[in-house]
């Protein structure tokens, strides 16, 4: 089996990962690259080290260009790599690039241990992302023996696997932009296609619902700031009571506080999630009307730099929100030691930061865009 041309790839995994396995995910990595270049006869690079200046240029060129050739990205799901906010970004990052270009197979994750909830339905944007692709399980193989003849046989299935992909997309005819078919439609039809500055401003229309719901956020990160303002006095006046009764006594204040902070811990991941969903529905869009504007050099400058000061500002109320929330969350991670009933919660407010931090990256990719669209 031959390719018409040579792949690359993102091997993307959490640093402890490798260390806990004692190198077996490099390794691995390692052994689907010469099994590759084995039965194909081409070679496969995998940029392993986001560290490495050469995984930064890479990933920015396969992520900023319509046109890019074939690029994989394997990330090593864990446990521990779904709490990554770098992982979880990257996922996002090149799902969406790689369902804009119609080449979702690029996408191959390997779930290297199980994970609970790993269903297309979840609220977690990433799991569902990963539920959503033909993942590798190699839950079981990882305690296979590096050169026992299950684990060699499936080294060589996944190979197999990337050089199908890949001569599958070389024949697939480029779609240049899915967010903008105006090159696809005749003449008629093109006269009748939105331009760019309709596309604006169709996203502009939405900036305020975007406000609407980081002001949300950030009601509720100062509800929860005036619930410990208000148990603070209780659980010190518990405190200064004898070893046993003062035990007994902080324990009741914080099922106390717990009882308060639950529902609105679940309004917050209610908020965190409708963030995330509002930026993963518009990315397309929005990264549709950047790669237009970066390939016209006459694009309306005055038109444009309102969009882009809309998208910079929504950005900056997003950073500041979660800031706060990462303040209230770490503040409370000392009064969540002492009782289980906080850990729920406190559990959800994590959960929530999580989930606003999934659509802040997207913002943060648009305004890197913007600027070297700007600069």
């Amino acid at each position: 089996m031959t390719t018409s041309e040579e792949p690359a790839g993102f091997w993307s995994y959490v640093h402890a990962d490798n260390d806990a396995e004692h190198g077996r995910i490099l390794r691995l990595c390692q052994l689907i690259e010469a099994e590759y270049s084995l039965i194909t006869g081409n070679e496969i690079h995998m940029f392993v080290d986001r560290t490495d200046i050469g995984w930064g240029d890479k990933w920015r060129k396969t992520i900023d260009d319509a046109l890019a050739a074939t690029t994989f990205f394997i990330p090593i799901v864990t446990a521990r790599y779904l709490q990554r906010t770098e992982c979880r970004r990257e996922l996002i990052q090149f799902s969406k690039h790689a369902e804009r270009r119609g080449v979702k197979e690029l996408l191959l994750p390997i779930l290297y241990s199980a994970v609970s909830d790993l269903e297309e339905n979840s609220e977690d944007e990433v799991e569902a992302i990963i539920a959503s692709t033909q993942y590798e399980n190699w839950t079981a193989l990882r305690l296979e023996e590096e050169h026992s003849a299950k684990y060699r046989t499936s080294i060589n299935k996944l190979a197999l696997r990337l050089a199908e992909i890949a001569e599958t997309i070389a024949e697939r005819p480029e779609i240049i932009d899915v967010g903008s078919e105006i090159d696809l439609l005749d003449d008629e039809d093109a006269d009748n296609a939105p331009g760019i500055l309709d596309s604006m401003a169709e996203v502009e229309e939405l900036f305020p619902v975007w406000t609407k719901t980081i002001e949300t956020l950030t009601s509720e990160i100062n509800e929860i700031g005036d619930i410990f303002t208000e148990y603070a006095p209780q659980m010190q006046s518990a405190g200064q009571a004898g070893r046993s009764a003062g035990a007994s006594a902080k324990l009741a204040v914080a099922r106390r506080l717990a009882g308060e902070l639950n529902p609105i811990a679940d309004r917050i991941i209610s908020t965190g999630s409708q963030y995330a969903d509002q930026t993963l529905r518009m990315d397309g869009a929005i990264s549709g009307i950047l790669l237009s504007v970066a390939n016209d050099s006459t694009y309306d400058r005055d038109g444009f730099k309102t969009f882009a000061t809309g998208i910079r500002q929504l950005r900056d109320a997003g950073e500041k929100a979660i800031h706060a929330l990462d303040g209230v969350h770490e503040s409370a991670q000392n009064v969540g030691s002492m009782s289980r009933d906080l850990r729920k919660p406190l559990g959800k407010i994590a959960r929530a930061i999580q989930r606003f931090t999934d659509g802040q990256g997207l913002f943060d990719e648009w305004v890197r865009r913007i600027d070297e669209i700007e600069g």
